[in-house]
């Protein structure tokens, strides 16, 4: 599912969860596509997958409704915020891993021009506790990353 790179436009990588955030990390993507007349936008959700993962955690029917609800949370984002773009590709992806490293992968592979992320607002003891996944995009990916800070 991976998009040849076209000689007219931008590609912007967006990465979401399902938390309020996405809202506003979605919103400012589609401005952002819209103003540099009509980037093709990849929405991305990665779902963290446990490296080694006991019998009981790798349920592949949850896996597959897990899957399911966020291909669905995704079509409804694309409808709401790309509904009216007809000068641009919208496309929905899932991964599983590591997000930052994934989110990383996939803006490489499609020579993304921007990564789009949200941040939870943790402070500076939570993020070293519990680790960044926006912290992580900025070190690691060699594209442009705008992070949209949640509305907190």
């Amino acid at each position: 599912m991976v998009m040849k790179r076209d000689k007219r436009g931008k590609r912007i990588v967006v990465a979401i969860d399902t938390s309020d955030n996405a809202i506003h990390v979605i919103e400012k993507a589609a401005e952002i596509a819209d103003m540099v007349g009509g980037a093709d936008v990849i929405v991305l959700t990665v779902v963290e997958v446990p490296f080694v993962a006991s019998e009981g955690e790798m349920n592949m029917a949850r896996i597959a409704s897990e899957e399911k609800r966020i291909a669905e949370y995704h079509k409804q984002l694309i409808d709401r915020y790309f509904a009216g773009s007809t000068d641009m590709l919208v496309e929905s992806m899932i991964l599983y891993g590591d997000a930052g490293d994934k989110i990383c992968e996939l803006a490489e592979k499609v020579h993304a021009d921007l990564v789009v992320v949200g941040s939870r607002g943790l402070g500076r003891i939570e993020s070293m506790l519990l680790g960044s996944v926006s912290e992580k995009v900025l070190r690691k990916c060699r594209c442009s990353v705008l992070v949209v800070k949640s509305s907190k």
